[in-house]
C-alpha cells in the first residue's frame, strides 16, 4: 500500500497535540511544528494551535485523539519524559513509538515514528506555550 505525502501530513496533524499531554506543561494556548520525514518523499512541515485543559496538564498518561484512529499502551513517565506505543487503525492498520520530553513546562520536543503496509515516517515535533487562554485555538 502507497500512500501519498497528504496522508501522511493528516496523520502528524492529528498526532501532534498528543505529544503535549503530559504533566509538565502549562493551560492554555500551545502552538506544535510537526517536520514529518518519510523514505522516497520530500519532508514536509504543518504548524498547529491547540488548547491544553487543566485535566490533560495533570495528566500521565496521554489522551488518545479520537479523530487520530489510535490508542497508546506501555505508558511509562520518568521526569519530563513520556513514552508510549501506539496502535493506529485508520483506513489501514500502523504501529508506533511517541517520546516527549519537556525541558520547562512552556517548551517540549517530541519524537513520534509509525509504520504501518507498506509506509514508514518519522515526526519531529516542537511544542511552545503561548499564552492562558484557548483564543485561537484551531484544535
Amino acid at each position: 500500500m502507497s500512500l501519498k505525502p497528504a496522508a501522511f501530513l493528516a496523520i502528524a496533524v492529528l498526532l501532534a497535540p498528543a505529544a503535549a499531554l503530559a504533566a509538565h506543561g502549562k493551560v492554555g494556548l500551545w502552538s506544535s511544528t510537526t517536520s514529518t520525514t518519510m523514505p522516497n518523499g520530500p519532508p514536509q512541515t504543518h504548524t498547529a494551535t491547540y488548547c491544553m485543559t487543566a485535566a490533560q496538564v495533570i495528566s500521565d498518561a496521554p489522551v488518545a485523539d479520537n479523530n487520530s484512529g489510535c490508542s497508546y499502551s506501555n505508558v511509562a513517565v520518568q521526569g519530563h519524559t513520556y513514552t508510549a506505543d501506539m496502535i493506529c487503525t485508520f483506513s489501514f492498520k500502523a504501529t508506533g513509538h511517541f517520546r516527549s520530553t519537556y525541558d520547562s513546562d512552556t517548551h517540549y520536543t517530541a519524537t513520534v515514528t509509525i509504520a504501518g503496509q507498506g509506509f514508514n515516517l518519522t515526526n519531529q515535533i516542537e511544542g511552545k506555550w503561548l499564552k492562558a487562554d484557548c483564543a485561537g485555538a484551531a484544535h
